[in-house]
């Protein structure tokens, strides 16, 4: 990562974005190993953008955030009680919507997953 001056320019060459498993992150409600590199996280608002890696068959219980938030898709299937998603497609989530998501069974996603304040978890 490079970051210059106090108006920030953050940039992330490849090598650095395909490092994901230099940071495991365990979720303490599946207690599956996952990968969460934040790229970005504002001061101020809470706004953050950040790589996430579900590993197959993973599934993040149903929940909720007190945030709003979108999920692009970098490479895999995004399986949510929404829908299904591939490589290239965004869907976003409104603040309070209940929803589970994750990887399917057949292979790993790796996505950006963006939010317009502080996150929370909020499991149901």
């Amino acid at each position: 990562m490079s970051e210059t001056n106090e108006k920030r320019v953050i940039s992330y060459n490849k090598e650095e974005m395909d490092a994901i498993e230099n940071y495991p992150h365990n979720n303490s409600k599946t207690g599956v190993l996952m990968y969460e590199h934040k790229l970005v996280v504002d001061p101020e608002t809470g706004m953050m953008i950040k790589q996430i890696r579900y590993p197959k068959g993973c599934m993040i219980p149903l929940h909720t955030h007190h945030c709003a938030h979108g999920i692009y898709v970098l490479k895999g299937t995004l399986v949510t009680s929404h829908g299904t998603f591939g490589p290239g497609e965004f869907v976003w989530h409104d603040e309070g919507i209940e929803m589970t998501h994750g990887a399917s069974d057949e292979e790993d996603v790796d996505i950006l997953f963006i939010t317009n304040k502080t996150l929370d978890m909020n499991y149901l």
